[in-house]
């Protein structure tokens, strides 16, 4: 666990109302436990930990969106005129592999075969 104690603090004030210093064990430590394991994604003390975290879906889906906006108005760009390829964007998974997607190619009889497989149900 990463200790952040003032962006814990900050976080348990503004997320439930709970002032720690106030309290004066006035609350279980189970309790809060409770609520620090239910704070945001992208609250303080998750962010302080792991920077990547504040990168939510919302914000994963549009820093997405604007990576292959960057990557299409360069790549129609004329190729003299042109910088160099503009930097991804987005938490640090994104920014290190860059532009290429691994791939897997089959033939239609592979996945013809893949997907007549028997699929178990989900409970």
């Amino acid at each position: 666990m990463c200790e952040r104690p003032d962006e814990l603090r900050a976080d348990l004030m503004q997320f439930y109302g709970v002032c720690l210093d106030a309290a004066e064990g006035a609350y279980d430590a189970a309790f809060v436990a409770c609520l620090v394991e239910q704070m945001p994604q992208d609250c303080r003390w998750r962010v302080a930990c792991d920077p990547d975290q504040w990168w939510t879906g919302e914000r994963l889906l549009m820093a997405r969106l604007c990576n292959s906006l960057d990557g299409l108005i360069w790549g129609m760009a004329d190729k003299k005129r042109r910088g160099p390829m503009p930097k991804p964007m987005g938490p640090s998974w994104v920014r290190k592999r860059g532009r290429s997607l691994p791939m897997v190619a089959m033939t239609k009889d592979e996945l013809m075969a893949e997907l007549s497989k028997p699929r178990r149900a989900r409970r």
